[in-house]
């Protein structure tokens, strides 16, 4: 209701005083111009405040009074309720709005700053004026002046090419024009000859017969003078490599004598042979995997805790996710400590971050102060 008759008292004087808290004071601004928005703004009313203006001239609580048909000592206690919530706000939310005039604030040194809005024009002489826009007038020729001058435009590019470059492009034109008469005419021509098949121009099955050649001559992939390795080379280049062979190389020797002399020894038991090799250079490698697989891999550390462990956690932080938990983990643990990420269990519903662990709560809570120089005073133990 006060601030209503307030504005309401601004449209016709110069100042209006709010007892006991300050006054409001206009003055006449003319008509501006912005060249941004070409706009025009007509006259009006701005509004400053002072709070040193807190004796009750009667204006408000005369006002008051006679437009609510109340008595002065009733207006009175209107506006000193006013007051009162005003400098409540003021004191609690550190600013007070009053609609449609401005915000009031505490400054540094505890005085009433005020900022005015713009909002209605306070002016009477003004009432009804809007803000006008003006936009520039462009001038548009006409669309058969805009086609005649681009015509001529063209002309003149045109005559200012030099003479060097026209007779280029006639040039190439023609050069262009009797190629394409030349090959045509070759074509024709050709056609012309019943023994000659013009599909063997083509590109494709030229490049088919390249290929088929070339996989002929790859089929003999061997050199003329190839000389193949012999059986005994063979058996010495095993026996060379693994010991293993050398046992079945004996024997196949012994077989070798016993069997009559000028007899050739037959492809299956060389097939043996190389199969006894073959087996002992698999055992070899299945030994080595055996070997490789007793390393015992180094245990992994455990960063987050999913389950009780009755240990007691000193926590810097809780996170509503995952993935912000785990940053703060990582970045913690980059500064030397062992944090760790304690999942939230059935009644909680944050993820925690722990910088120490504690077998037992007394080491924790007398731990507790000196992670507090680095981490803060917020910090906390959990027994978990």
């Amino acid at each position: 209701m006060v601030e209503k008759h307030i504005k309401s008292l601004l449209y016709d004087h110069d100042c209006v005083i709010i007892p006991e808290f300050g006054g409001l004071i206009t003055r006449y601004v003319s008509a501006k111009i912005n060249p941004v928005k070409h706009a025009f703004a007509p006259p009006s009313k701005k509004i400053a405040f002072n709070e040193k203006l807190v004796l009750n001239d009667g204006l408000l609580i005369s006002t008051i009074a006679y437009h609510n048909n109340i008595s002065l000592e009733e207006a009175q206690q209107l506006v000193a309720s006013f007051v009162h919530q005003a400098k409540t706000h003021l004191q609690t939310d550190k600013r007070y709005d009053l609609s449609g005039i401005g915000v009031f604030r505490y400054s540094q040194e505890h005085k009433i700053e005020f900022e005015y809005v713009e909002g209605d024009n306070l002016l009477e002489a003004s009432f009804g004026l809007p803000e006008l826009v003006a936009r520039p007038v462009r001038v548009e020729e006409p669309a058969v002046l805009r086609a005649l001058i681009k015509e001529r435009q063209q002309e003149h590019q045109l005559q200012r090419q030099p003479l060097r470059k026209r007779l280029k492009r006639a040039y190439n034109v023609a050069a262009g024009l009797a190629l394409a008469g030349l090959t045509g005419t070759a074509l024709y021509f050709l056609s012309l000859q019943a023994d000659y098949n013009i599909s063997s121009l083509n590109p494709v099955s030229l490049f088919n017969s390249s290929y088929a050649a070339g996989t002929d001559a790859a089929a003999n992939r061997y050199a003329a003078d190839f000389v193949p390795f012999t059986q005994d080379e063979k058996h010495s280049t095993y026996i060379s490599i693994l010991p293993g062979a050398a046992t079945v190389a004996a024997d196949e020797d012994i077989e070798n004598e016993a069997s009559p002399a000028g007899t050739v020894t037959d492809a299956s038991e060389s097939s043996a042979l190389d199969e006894s090799a073959y087996n002992a250079v698999n055992q070899q490698v299945n030994s080595s995997e055996e070997v490789s697989d007793e390393v015992v891999k180094p245990k992994e550390e455990v960063l987050t805790i999913n389950a009780k462990t009755g240990r007691s956690y000193i926590i810097i932080g809780g996170y509503s996710t995952s993935g912000n938990a785990e940053v703060r983990r990582e970045a913690v643990r980059k500064e030397g400590y062992d944090s760790k990420m304690l999942l939230p269990g059935q009644n909680a519903k944050l993820y925690r971050v722990s910088i120490a662990d504690f077998a037992t709560p007394d080491e924790a809570k007398a731990a507790l102060k000196s992670y507090r120089k680095s981490f803060g005073e917020t910090i906390w133990v959990l027994n978990y």
